[in-house]
């Protein structure tokens, strides 16, 4: 197979396997465990494709490969808002993730401090947090940890870089979602009361998502990584 066909069957696998990942991801929401804290949170198992492709790809093969998932996923499972918000998350998310790339301890412990801040912004308006929001803050602390564990081990061992790549995408990407409703809906306010919370749930799953990243790059022996 030349290099040519072999790249148009890459991201055609890519592309399935992020569409497959997408749906699973609308399946399986954590509403159950966070509902009323951090509505329509999802496990970010797609982002886990797109973190592969920024390893394996260009930066254009990137772009078009976020744009084919935003795409199509929202026309054959969401709706034109959906389409909206998942670009603004994806486009962000794949800016930083191919800026840090090359030096994710950097990534690592920026979402270490920046989760660390956002338990500290939600302690600070909710003197005594009950219910959900107390365990939001339970996983943002354990999100900051990881990320300064994160940050740790990508200085012992540069081949642990995927993690704060992860981490570094999976907050972006919900930052530009809440930036985007926050704009489209006028409501600023979000700013404040929702994106803390964002911040740290997308450290928990960028955790997750990079464990697993780690491991499929491991098995594949992708060079570089």
């Amino acid at each position: 197979m030349n290099t040519k066909a072999r790249t148009v069957a890459r991201f055609g696998l890519l592309a399935a396997l992020s569409l497959v990942l997408g749906y699973l991801d609308r399946a399986i929401p954590l509403t159950w465990f966070l509902s009323g804290a951090v509505p329509g949170i999802k496990l970010g198992l797609a982002n886990t494709v797109l973190l592969y492709a920024v390893y394996l790809m260009d930066w254009r093969g990137c772009v078009l490969l976020m744009l084919t998932k935003v795409f199509l996923s929202g026309f054959m499972f969401g709706s034109m808002s959906a389409i909206l918000y998942s670009l603004s998350g994806g486009a962000l998310s794949l800016i930083v993730m191919l800026l840090v790339r090359r030096n994710a301890k950097l990534g690592a412990l920026v979402i270490g401090i920046l989760a660390a801040g956002s338990d500290l912004f939600l302690l600070w308006r909710n003197h005594a947090p009950r219910g959900q929001l107390l365990w939001c803050m339970v996983l943002i602390a354990l999100a900051s940890g990881a990320a300064f564990a994160a940050f740790a081990a990508i200085r012992k061992n540069p081949g642990y870089g995927v993690l704060g790549t992860s981490l570094a995408g999976a907050v972006a990407h919900n930052i530009g979602q809440i930036l985007m409703a926050s704009s489209v809906l006028h409501t600023p306010q979000l700013l404040f009361t929702y994106l803390p919370v964002l911040v740290g749930v997308g450290a928990v799953v960028g955790c997750l998502t990079g464990v697993v990243a780690r491991r499929v790059f491991s098995a594949l022996r992708v060079t570089g990584i």
